[in-house]
């Protein structure tokens, strides 16, 4: 099967072949190598005329379409999305398709009817270690030095009571510091869960698994930020909420949150 970091390189070697080739495309067009850079938020990510590296293929990281009138469009490989933007994308063998953000492809429904006292023991009460989303690795909280003041604050036993929950987000640079510590205790009277990951994409949100949070109760989770981490890909957010529905547990969430950033 074709994987999709084979089918970039694949595609963009055809194009250099056909630039250099100079072959004419429909309607009179061309399509070369570009001169162009990117720069993404304000960053120069590619020098004017400069490469990217797909796998191990270096391409060129813009080409450049020469319509007939006269006009010229820069071309990007898709995969820059995920790199600079975060944009989920893949390659569909199915469909012959690149598929950008959330996709039912592949997926298998099933109907489960479950109860309100199922529901709660289903929720696991440890987070598992090890696991990663983006740039964040989920760490035991042990590896967190908080005998020494924090970089960043975000919450700082922050009190929050929602129907529907509370949420936060902050840019986690790991220049900053390498650990992230998320606090929360559950004030309430019902079981709350604990959501954590990059921010939502085109639908898709790249996440830890929840954890579930028993009244009167605190959990203390820790990430770990990748070196070379940038700021387009450094956004974290967490969410807390009741894990039954409001018929079940009108009152909401009632949470104290602290959200920081450790060296």
């Amino acid at each position: 099967m074709k994987t999709w970091k084979q089918f970039m390189a694949g595609m963009f070697s055809v194009l250099l072949i056909a630039a250099m080739a100079g072959t004419a495309l429909a309607a009179g067009g061309r399509l070369q190598a570009g001169s162009a850079g990117v720069v993404v938020l304000d960053k120069v990510k590619v020098e004017p005329g400069g490469t990217y590296t797909v796998g191990k293929e270096t391409i060129p990281g813009v080409v450049d379409y020469q319509a007939a009138d006269g006009k010229t469009y820069h071309y990007l490989p898709v995969e820059m999305f995920t790199d600079y933007l975060g944009i989920w994308n893949k390659w569909s063998e199915k469909r012959n398709s690149v598929v950008l953000g959330a996709t039912m492809e592949g997926v298998e429904l099933e109907t489960r009817v479950t109860t309100p006292e199922k529901k709660l023991k289903e929720r696991p009460q440890t987070a598992e270690l090890g696991l990663r989303a983006g740039p964040f690795t989920e760490v035991s909280p042990s590896l967190v030095d908080t005998t020494k003041k924090p970089t960043q604050v975000i919450d700082d036993k922050t009190r929050a009571q929602s129907i529907t929950g509370y949420g936060n987000s902050g840019t986690f640079l790991p220049e900053n510091g390498k650990y992230i510590l998320l606090t929360i205790t559950n004030n309430g009277t019902t079981q709350v869960r604990c959501q954590a990951g990059l921010p939502i994409t085109l639908g898709v949100w790249d996440r830890f698994p929840s954890v579930a949070l028993e009244p009167g109760k605190t959990l203390t989770r820790a990430f770990q930020i990748a070196e070379g981490t940038t700021a387009e890909a450094a956004e974290f957010v967490y969410s807390v909420g009741p894990t039954l529905s409001v018929m079940y547990a009108p009152n909401g969430a009632d949470v104290t949150v602290s959200l920081m950033q450790y060296r």
